[in-house]
């Protein structure tokens, strides 16, 4: 099995709930934040169980500029710094690239895991859908690793101030102005 058969495998092994499907009639708050690096925090202490940081993350919804932990009987507001996720692993594997969240998610970059550039903090910087509404931010090392394919596949044709670029699934996708 090569990787991308592997890759294809874990993606339809991981099953999330149907939160797009949930209409909960209770709506409040829970004192859940997450940070720019995604960090969680509830009652301003570190979740510390990955586990429950999957969990939590599998029933994250976004919708009018709020996120939101959703069942089917309740949905409740949280903060978020940034996005929720944040990208901690790249890799490219014949001309497709993935991503891995902080929480396991992995990402076949394209159509559906498309990539946007956004300023945080001044800072042009990569972010990755990957569900939803559900963006994910590229971590330091990820950044630099793409900014630094991204410009040997250019070489001495690259000029500064222009918008690098890589492609996955023949699509192009902006990785650094």
């Amino acid at each position: 099995m090569n990787k991308l058969d592997e890759l294809d495998h874990q993606l339809t092994e991981s099953k999330l709930p149907p939160v797009h499907q949930w209409r909960p009639e209770k709506v409040g708050r829970i004192d859940i934040h997450i940070d720019a690096q995604g960090v969680w925090f509830h009652e301003g202490g570190v979740i510390a169980r990955p586990r429950l940081v999957r969990l939590f993350a599998s029933i994250l919804w976004h919708e009018a500029s709020q996120y939101f932990l959703v069942t089917p009987v309740e949905k409740l507001a949280i903060e978020v710094e940034d996005v929720p996720f944040v990208v901690q692993k790249v890799a490219c594997d014949s001309d497709v690239w993935t991503a891995e969240t902080n929480v396991g998610d992995v990402c076949r970059i394209g159509i559906e895991h498309p990539v946007a550039l956004r300023q945080y903090q001044g800072v042009w910087i990569p972010y990755v859908r990957v569900r939803y509404d559900l963006w994910a931010r590229l971590s330091r090392a990820c950044y630099q690793h793409w900014v630094d394919v991204a410009v040997a596949k250019v070489g001495d044709a690259y000029k500064d101030g222009e918008t690098l670029s890589l492609s996955s699934q023949g699509v192009v996708f902006p990785v650094a102005r």
